[in-house]
Parts: structure tokens; sequence; C-alpha cells
């Protein structure tokens, strides 16, 4: 009996799909010792993917399944949600307005230390509120951000003696060489009193 696929030879083996006579070269031995030919071996090999895509789409549809069979949101999720929401909400509008209030520019007058001790109370409550409740190591360290750059401010800032405190915050007060009145005034971050400089 001669070949199906190649007349002028002799076949020597059958293909154990189709039954079709198979020469040497056209016969295809499995591991399993299945023997098969050329067309057959294809439609296996299509079969065995299109078996394998559809094992692998129905394990994918089912761990999808799964998934939504476990998980089902409860009131507690759905309330711990919209809180989180709103909180994040919150958070970016306080950022957002704190970034985009329009701060009066502070001009510090020279001629009166009560005005300039509680411009710079204000002021430090701004740096302390900005910086996680510290205070600047220098009064220099509030221009430009919360004092404008001007010659005024550094004249007054130069006046003043500024020292940071455990118990108050920081001390501020008026140098004894500066021509500044008011030597005697002392302020805190939480009040301006008169003291009595020791001689």
């Amino acid at each position: 009996m001669s070949c199906v696929y190649h007349p002028s030879r002799d076949s020597i083996t059958f293909c154990d799909h189709c039954d079709a006579a198979l020469c040497q070269s056209c016969a295809i031995r499995l591991e399993d010792g299945r023997t098969l030919c050329h067309r057959c071996m294809l439609a296996v090999s299509l079969e065995d993917v299109k078996s394998e895509t559809t094992v692998r789409e129905q394990e994918e549809e089912e761990r999808r399944v799964g998934l939504r069979e476990k998980w089902r949101p409860t009131y507690i999720h759905v309330v711990l949600a919209i809180g989180l929401t709103g909180l994040l909400t919150l958070l970016t509008l306080r950022l957002y307005w704190s970034q985009t209030e329009p701060r009066p520019a502070v001009v510090l007058d020279i001629s009166e230390p009560v005005e300039i001790l509680a411009a710079l109370q204000e002021t430090m409550v701004r740096y302390a509120v900005d910086h996680g409740n510290r205070y600047p190591d220098s009064l220099y360290d509030l221009i430009p951000v919360y004092l404008p750059d001007l010659d005024v401010n550094n004249k007054a800032l130069g006046y003043l003696e500024y020292n940071l405190d455990e118990n108050n915050g920081y001390l501020l007060r008026i140098k004894e060489d500066s021509p500044l009145p008011g030597k005697n005034l002392l302020a805190t971050k939480l009040d301006i009193y008169p003291t009595q400089r020791e001689e």
C-alpha cells in the first residue's frame, strides 16, 4: 500500500486519527505512542491549544466570580469609603486655601514698639502653623514668605533681640542699644508685657 501524501512511497504505518496510510517521512510519532499524519497533528495541536485557552478562560472567569462572591461591600465599607473621600477632600481644600489665601503685607513701624511686637507675634503664629508648631531659628527666616523683604522690616528686625524658649516658645524684646522706645517690653507667643531689666 502506498502513502497517501507520497504515492510513490510504500506506507509503513497508519494515522491513529484518520487511518491514512503513511510513509516514514509523513508519520509523526507522539510521546504517548500515537502516530499521526501532519494534517491530524495540526488539528490535534489546534484542539489542544483551544482546549488550553478555554480551560484558562474558564479558570479566570471562575476566579473573577469567586472574588466577586468573596468580597461584597458592606455598610461599614461604604461608610468608611465615603468618610475617607470626605476627609481627603477637606485636606485638599485646606491645602489649596492655605496656598491661595492672601496674606497682608506686614510693614513693621519702628515708631510703635508694641505694634512691632504684636505684628511679629501674629507672623510667628503663621510660621509655627506652617512648620509643625516650631518657631524660626532667626527672625530673618521670616523674610520673604512671612514678612516682605523691605528695608524698614530688615531695619526693625535688627533692633530686636530674639531667643527660642522651651516654656514660652520664644522671647522677643527690643535691644538696649536700639533707638526704639519700649525697651522694657517682652513678647512671648501668648502675651506682651512690661518687665524690669537687670541693671
